[in-house]
């Protein structure tokens, strides 16, 4: 808890000349979720072994706070909520999702760009955690620390200077713990109104539960195209040392902005660690996303994505697709469906048996009018 624990001090240090800041304003708003949840594999058990399914209630509160000036911003989340199993009585929880986070923002001098975000999630369901790997893993509690702090610097109007800190823990009840720190430091340069290149350094550091470690040293170069007004691509390569040997890190994306959506595809190459495996693994991934507005109030949303994780000799691909609907019914509810299907072909451990994903989801937020207090005691919803 040291990360949240500092980037809360901090915050509390930023805010100390807040009186002197001009157009200074706070606001609270409190929100409630309902979701239904079917969940085809609880435990991520391979087919042949029988998936085990249930149907979940998860229903709680969340309150958000911010102070926003022309300086500083600095918003406070925490949400937490209880789960109810039909078939498995036994995994019922009161707090069985916590999620906590503070984000600040200070802009000490026009061309200086200070932030800091600080999380904390603890959930039974660690698999949500694996946003890039997608491996699964079965129920059981887990807990993430994140801290983030970036600072850019404007050196003229062309070049930006940039720098990065970011610390994570990743633990898992009965499983592997791990902690990843990372800097970064990197430099900018715009040529054109189409065109800037970046040159960016990372220094990484992992360690494990059993006492194992990994270092890497990241060095990538980058280019940023503007195609037209509305399509854009960004590439980056570059070579990743760790532990004597040389392996590609890569990253590229190409976004197309549309009259009520968006269209893009992206790929990755990177070496990370991944909750519930020993050591650090190698992921690449390609991901395809569409998001479309039919109506003003409607929202709809498409991501088929495959991974591919790697350790030693064993490769671990990961099909799946996620799709997603939104309803603002009114100013104060909103309706999310949500499904997932897929399936991961094998394990790291290396087992070759298949483990299939089938999760639906439908969740009613109903959310306070957001209410901004001014420095005169003024009121808007």
């Amino acid at each position: 808890m040291k990360a949240p624990l500092a980037a809360l001090a901090l915050a509390a240090w930023l805010a100390g000349p807040a009186p002197a800041f001009a157009q200074a304003d706070t606001y609270a708003r409190l929100s409630a979720t309902v979701s239904q949840i079917y969940d085809g594999n609880l435990f991520a058990t391979p087919a042949p072994r029988g998936p085990q399914d249930d149907w979940i209630t998860r229903t709680g509160p969340s309150l958000e706070v911010g102070y926003l000036s022309l300086p500083l911003d600095i918003v406070a989340r925490y949400g937490m909520q209880a789960e109810r199993y039909v078939n498995h009585p036994a995994l019922n929880a009161n707090a069985a999702h916590q999620d906590a986070s503070v984000a600040i923002r200070y802009l000490p001098m026009p061309r200086l760009d200070v932030s800091v975000d600080a999380g904390y999630i603890a959930t039974q369901t660690p698999s949500e955690l694996n946003l890039e790997s997608q491996l699964g893993v079965g129920r059981a509690p887990a807990e993430r620390i994140a801290l983030t702090s970036l600072a850019t610097y404007d050196w003229n109007p062309v070049t930006k200077l940039s720098g990065e800190y970011t610390f994570g823990r990743d633990s898992v009840v009965g499983g592997v713990a791990s902690s990843t720190q990372r800097s970064r430091i990197g430099l900018q340069r715009r040529t054109g109104l189409r065109n800037a290149y970046r040159v960016d350094y990372q220094f990484r550091d992992s360690g494990f539960s059993d006492g194992s470690s990994s270092r890497s040293y990241v060095l990538t170069a980058g280019w940023l195209h503007a195609i037209t007004s509305r399509t854009a691509l960004e590439i980056a390569a570059g070579p990743r040392v760790n532990a004597g040997s040389i392996r590609p890190e890569a990253s590229a994306v190409l976004r197309r902005q549309l009259s009520r959506g968006e269209l893009s595809a992206a790929y990755s190459s990177t070496e990370m660690t991944t909750i519930g495996e020993q050591g650090t693994i190698n992921v690449d991934r390609i991901a395809l996303s569409g998001s479309y507005r039919p109506a003003r109030r409607l929202g709809v949303a498409a991501t088929p994505s495959w991974s591919r994780s790697t350790r030693g000799r064993n490769h671990v691909p990961v099909y799946t697709l996620d799709v997603e609907s939104t309803f603002a019914t009114t100013r104060h509810m909103t309706l999310m469906v949500w499904a997932r299907i897929g399936r991961q072909d094998g394990t790291l451990s290396g087992s070759p048996e298949m483990i299939p994903y089938r999760t639906l989801g439908l969740k009613l937020t109903i959310a306070q009018p957001r209410r901004t207090t001014g420095d005169a005691g003024s009121e808007t919803a």
